[in-house]
């Protein structure tokens, strides 16, 4: 039979695999033996025989990628959840997350209430900027297809294409009757893994890290030296949501606030050179402000290892809820086709020597995703920080301080389920008043407010309305805001009312003490 080129892919795939757990291609010291070999021939040549019995036999048409990938994704996950497969679309994407760059149009867009919106300020010369795109203007088609009911992933696919080629797209505007077409040239695009850094308190600073990209160490200092790090008293370090990436930005991050010398992680595997420890190469004289580091159970991997690298030198007080749990390291291996392998080599250690890996093995892929609460960290693995401080292993980072999310009260649902504030705020907007930073709720807008949903019909008691004052103020206010001047002002709106952030700046002294003794200690090591 020949071999058809989705079944090459497999055949590859399931060679690396096999090989790797019998410890054979990545340099291992263990060879697969000729049993062992056998079976990946006898594996290869089983499904070989069924993908073609199913192509031949089954009742509908069969895409035979897909079956493949489908098998592909299969295997991988009997050995863990991060070892993945991507098809050539999503190892592309994935290789733009890690170079931190694409080519597109340079706006950010969202599904809202079914509609792909535009909810952040172009980019600086970007195409967006040139042909005039805005914050809440709504893509309704793209090269002549309705983007209604298109998943937001499809949409973004097809403004993204060669640089250099154009996109026809209509956009329809609040406030303006007739929709607009437009035709932006495609062009490189940077994608910043820092987009909002300011000081949040006079001479406390505030910088928010979605992700770890190649450009992550330089954004850093490039933020720091926009908050004149001279003059800081402190610094809120949100990796709140941040899924990881690349382990040596990781590393990057961790040399910004440590001292030469200091290890910041430790990977181990079962092949030749898996076996490494990191320590910064990095002399650190301007950097020793006081820090305090927000995590959330969606924090993992490269948030994982600064938040306990920080957290075990003593170097930054963790605030903030347990973190995701990932201390698996995957290398990233490119396939036929533009597909593309990352499978899990290593483990990975904080300083003080923790695991902080989830146990995976006695619940779905699913409820290790999507309810953490069903295997409870463990708190039987207990480590030292540099002073002496108490840390865990066994189940993520565990901050120095537990604060939850702020939760939504019945009242606030009640409106989330009615979308009454995004309805109210279209409506003022319609009337295209002038809004900038200085913006503010007033009383009187307020009362507007109160009548607007008494109008549709909400029941609610007075005393609801006055005990969420102020959570009314900081969501108008933020509506307002996510409308006319974008998704990154508009956080800062949130961030005011904020459990979390606000604690976090309260740490500020603590944070200040518990530095200096530990800098203290290392110089009389020293």
């Amino acid at each position: 039979m020949k071999v058809r080129p989705s079944r090459a892919i497999f055949c590859l795939v399931m060679v690396l695999m096999i090989s790797a757990i019998l410890g054979g291609v990545f340099g291992g010291q263990v060879r697969a033996t000729a049993k062992g070999e056998e079976d990946v021939d006898a594996a290869m040549k089983h499904f070989s025989a069924i993908l073609g019995l199913v192509e031949e036999n089954y009742a509908g048409d069969v895409d035979s990628d897909k079956a493949v990938y489908g098998a592909i994704d299969g295997m991988l996950r009997t050995l863990d959840p991060h070892s993945k497969f991507f098809d050539p679309k999503a190892f592309t994407s994935l290789r733009e997350d890690q170079r931190g760059k694409y080519y597109g149009l340079g706006i950010t867009v969202t599904a809202r209430f079914g509609k792909v919106t535009v909810v952040s300020p172009p980019f600086a010369g970007s195409p967006a900027e040139k042909v005039g795109l805005r914050v809440a203007d709504v893509i309704s088609q793209v090269n002549g297809e309705s983007t209604a009911g298109m998943d937001l992933n499809e949409v973004v696919s097809k403004l993204k294409g060669p640089r250099g080629t154009s996109v026809k797209i209509k956009v329809i505007r609040p406030g303006t009757e007739e929709p607009l077409e437009m035709n932006p040239i495609r062009d490189e695009i940077a994608k910043y893994t820092i987009n909002t850094a300011f000081k949040i308190r006079d001479r406390v600073g505030y910088i928010k890290l979605e992700s770890f990209a190649e450009t992550t160490g330089q954004e850093l200092r490039d933020a720091l030296k926009k908050l004149d790090v001279k003059n800081l008293d402190g610094l809120v370090f949100d990796l709140r949501g941040n899924p990881g990436g690349l382990l040596q930005e990781a590393i990057e991050v961790c040399e910004t606030f440590l001292q030469k010398g200091q290890m910041i992680v430790q990977t181990k595997g079962r092949t030749r050179g898996s076996d490494k420890g990191y320590a910064s190469q990095k002399m650190n004289t301007e950097n020793t402000f006081p820090v305090v580091v927000l995590i959330n159970p969606n924090s993992a991997s490269a948030s994982e290892i600064v938040a306990g690298a920080l957290q075990d030198h003593d170097r930054a007080l963790i605030v903030g809820q347990t973190s995701f749990g990932k201390g698996l390291v995957q290398s990233v291996y490119p396939l036929a086709k533009n597909a593309g392998l990352a499978l899990t080599t290593q483990k990975w250690y904080t300083p003080s020597g923790r695991l902080i890996q989830r146990d995976y093995t006695q619940i779905s892929q699913f409820d290790y995703y999507n309810h953490r609460e069903t295997v409870p960290a463990k708190k039987n693995d207990i480590k030292y920080s540099d002073t002496g401080r108490v840390v865990y292993g066994g189940g993520g980072i565990t901050p120095d301080y537990v604060v939850e999310e702020e939760k939504a009260n019945d009242f606030q649902k009640l409106l989330g389920t009615k979308a009454s504030i995004p309805g109210f705020v279209n409506d003022l907007l319609k009337k295209n008043p002038p809004i900038d930073q200085s913006f503010q709720v007033s009383d009187a807008m307020l009362g507007q407010f109160k009548d607007y949903i008494r109008k549709r019909g909400l029941e609610f008691a007075d005393k609801d309305f006055q005990d969420n004052q102020n959570y009314l103020k900081r969501a108008l206010k933020y509506e307002v805001f996510y409308n006319r001047l974008g998704v990154v002002e508009a956080g800062r709106v949130l961030l005011e009312g904020d459990p979390q952030v606000l604690k976090a700046i309260d740490l500020i002294p603590e944070a200040r003490k518990l530095a200096n003794d530990a800098r203290r200690q290392l110089a009389e090591k020293r």
